[in-house]
C-alpha cells in the first residue's frame, strides 16, 4: 500500500513539473485569464489534452457540465460551481472535476485515508458503496489556460493511479 502511495507522489511531482503541449490559446477573459466556467475555453483545453468531450448539459440543480473521456476507461465530469444567475446569464466562478468508482472488494477506506493524506490535489470520500474523487478549482481572479490544463492533467493522472489500485 505504501509503495503505491510513494509511486503516486512521484507521478504527481512529475505531472506538476510538466505541462501538456498546447496547440493554441484557449479563449480567455480580459488579461488572458479564464475567470469562470467557460464551455468554449474548457473544450479547447480538453481538446489540447487529446481528451474527448462526450456530453455537455445542465445538471438537475441547473449547473452546466461537460462529460469527458481521457482514454483507457478514464472518464470524469467538469461542473460549474459557485454559480449565480440562470440560463445564459448564469456565471459560475469555479469548476469541480469529479469521478466516482464503484465497490471493488479492495479496502476503500484505507485507500481514502492514505490518498487524502498523501495525494494533495485529491479529495477522496465514500459515496454509496463506492468512492468519489474530486478537485475544486476557484477561478475568481482568473486562471491561465496552461494552469487549467495542468490541473486537469494532474486530476487524470491521480485518477489513473487510483484505478490501478482498485
Amino acid at each position: 500500500m505504501m509503495r503505491w502511495l510513494a509511486a503516486g507522489l512521484g507521478l504527481l511531482a512529475a505531472a506538476c513539473a510538466s505541462t501538456a503541449p498546447q496547440t493554441g490559446a484557449a479563449p480567455r477573459a480580459a488579461g488572458g485569464m479564464i475567470d469562470r466556467y467557460d464551455e468554449t475555453a474548457l473544450k479547447k483545453v480538453i481538446g489540447d489534452l487529446h481528451y474527448s468531450v462526450v456530453d455537455t448539459d445542465v445538471s438537475s440543480s441547473g449547473k452546466p457540465f461537460i462529460s469527458v473521456e481521457a482514454g483507457d476507461g478514464v472518464a470524469f465530469r467538469i461542473m460549474g460551481e459557485s454559480c449565480e444567475g440562470e440560463g445564459k446569464d448564469q456565471v459560475c466562478q469555479g469548476i469541480q472535476l469529479s469521478s466516482q468508482f464503484g465497490e471493488t472488494g479492495t479496502d476503500l477506506d484505507n485507500i481514502i485515508t492514505q490518498g487524502n493524506r498523501t495525494l494533495r490535489p485529491a479529495k477522496l470520500f465514500r459515496v454509496d458503496a463506492g468512492m468519489a474523487y474530486e478537485r475544486y478549482l476557484i477561478m475568481d481572479g482568473g486562471i491561465s489556460a496552461e494552469n487549467l490544463s495542468t490541473n486537469i492533467s494532474v486530476f487524470v493522472e491521480v485518477m489513473q493511479l487510483l484505478l490501478e489500485r482498485l
